[in-house]
């Protein structure tokens, strides 16, 4: 792809979360390349989901899934930007309003603040067509400011889409549920344990935040049932929290298990992860709401579309395993078809990228990070179960290497056949959806610095990484309380107190109630 224009080019940057900010940082430092960017904020502050907000009685959604106890559950050591560094005074595992304060430094540092707008909406981003060409397709984009009258459309040559995936629920769909007369919430909207004081709360999922917000709720709550898929997990529970079989229907009065036991509850809480939703790409549609939500005078509604809508707005349509086996790609003019027997399913030129509404997953994404039929858009961050800002880091450096045509992409055809082709074996292979973003990290990363000609991340960065993992499985609370300092690009060492502890064996750390 070569470089887009002779003049400046102009960049939207949609979000002022860590993956906004770190576009807007890369895109300032290069003046003579690019004109100054626009950073769209749909809040009045920067942080995104580290803003940490209570649920508003009036408001039915809030982006922020931060509740009020959280720390970080990986050492601020692999989390920073490879060009900022938090304060070294602070402790490995921070509080989440350590790391606000650190992206409002961010800010600071890089004078990025200026060319934010606050309490801004993106409401549409749509492609300009040149001729049927794909790889240099500027952008309109349309907001709306708070305190405008109108909405204002806007002209770009290319548009990072920094929104993150931690505002928009995944709410399985478990039959019997809109009959069940206890609360319903998702983890995303869970903020304190005193709200939860003397009542018997089931959680699904056992990922990080069902595991936290379960050690939260044990002081608290009657009793705390954790119920999740899989093998039993190597730590010991603490008092008041027991373990269960995922939940796979519910009555009115009890949540059902899959071995077929029942659980007397008045409370669940989803902690099953989030869903991509980008409602600026995206034709509206009715949701589903979930009955029951009403807590302690706080009103939680849920969004929860149905898991198997086709959706053909913005780009490659989605389809079951079943049609995608049958899927061949195709050049056709100036259009790509897909074909399916006797049924003919046309992506033209002025189709988007839309997430598939049930888990969520953004096909046709070249690399988890560029689209693969417009290249000119990108989405940062998108990619799950990573080191975020170091990686948003690296895919911002990648994507403005081509916009300035210093790295080449294959053509958009190329990229598009292969995401379809990812898209295919991940089905093949019979896993979710909402697992297709989660590359290998390290070889990711890899591929991304040798791409756009800049290092690569130290090993020291993976070895922490692995240590956090295997102290995680051992006891998923306690291992916050270790310190880790970095000592060259290869080795590190971890402290408790004034004391330096060998890394092995990690079962040292003992249980939950060590």
């Amino acid at each position: 792809m070569e470089k887009m224009s002779p003049n400046r080019i102009r960049v939207a940057v949609i979000g002022a979360g860590g993956a906004g900010l770190c576009a807007a940082r890369h895109l300032l430092s290069r003046p003579h390349t690019f004109q100054p960017p626009v950073v769209f904020e749909i809040s009045s502050q920067v942080g995104g989901t580290w803003l940490y907000t209570e649920v508003s009685e009036n408001e039915s959604h809030q982006h922020s899934s931060t509740y009020r106890n959280l720390r970080t559950n990986l050492p601020k050591e692999i989390m920073e930007f490879p060009d900022f560094s938090f304060d070294p005074s602070l402790p490995s595992f921070i509080h989440h309003s350590e790391v606000l304060r650190y992206l409002e430094e961010y800010t600071d540092n890089f004078n990025i603040r200026p060319h934010i707008r606050f309490n801004s909406r993106v409401t549409g981003v749509s492609p300009v067509l040149r001729d049927g060409e794909c790889g240099q397709v500027p952008w309109d984009v349309t907001s709306h400011t708070q305190g405008n009258s109108h909405p204002v459309t806007e002209r770009f040559d290319a548009v990072t889409v920094c929104v993150g995936h931690y505002s928009h629920p995944y709410i399985p769909d478990i039959p019997g549920i809109d009959t069940f007369q206890g609360k319903l919430l998702h983890s995303h909207s869970y903020r304190y344990p005193e709200m939860f004081t003397s009542r018997s709360v089931a959680l699904l999922g056992c990922g990080p935040s069902g595991v936290d917000i379960a050690h939260e709720l044990a002081p608290y709550a009657q009793q705390v049932t954790l119920c999740h898929r899989g093998p039993p997990p190597k730590w010991t529970p603490p008092t008041g929290v027991t373990l269960a079989p995922t939940v796979v229907g519910a009555t009115p009065h009890h949540l059902i298990c899959e071995d077929g036991s029942q659980l007397e509850a008045d409370t669940l809480i989803f902690c099953t992860g989030y869903k991509y939703y980008y409602p600026f790409l995206m034709k509206k549609k009715e949701p589903r709401m979930l009955k029951n939500t009403e807590e302690n005078g706080e009103t939680i509604v849920k969004e929860c579309f149905e898991s198997d809508s086709i959706m053909n707005r913005t780009g490659l349509l989605l389809a079951t395993q079943e049609e995608l086996e049958s899927i061949e790609l195709m050049k056709c003019k100036d259009r790509l078809e897909l074909s399916k027997k006797n049924t003919n399913w046309f992506m033209m030129n002025d189709e988007l990228v839309v997430p598939n509404e049930g888990q969520g997953h953004l096909p046709p994404l070249y690399k988890h990070l560029i689209h693969a039929l417009y290249p000119t858009m990108c989405f940062i961050g998108a990619c799950k179960i990573v080191l975020p800002f170091p990686l948003c880091h690296y895919q911002v450096l990648l994507f403005l290497a081509v916009l300035e045509g210093k790295c080449l992409l294959p053509s958009p055809e190329q990229m598009l056949s292969e995401s379809l082709d990812e898209l295919k074996n991940h089905l093949s292979l019979q896993l979710p959806l909402k697992f297709l973003h989660r590359p290998d990290l390290w070889e990711y990363k890899h591929w991304l610095a040798e791409t756009a000609g800049f290092e690569p991340l130290p090993p020291v960065m993976k070895k922490i990484l692995e240590t956090c993992k295997q102290w995680m499985e051992i006891n998923p609370v306690s291992y916050r309380d270790f310190n880790f300092e970095v000592l060259s690009k290869d080795e590190f060492r971890v402290m408790q107190g004034d004391a330096t502890i060998l890394v092995e064996p990690v079962s040292s750390i003992g249980s939950f109630e060590s």
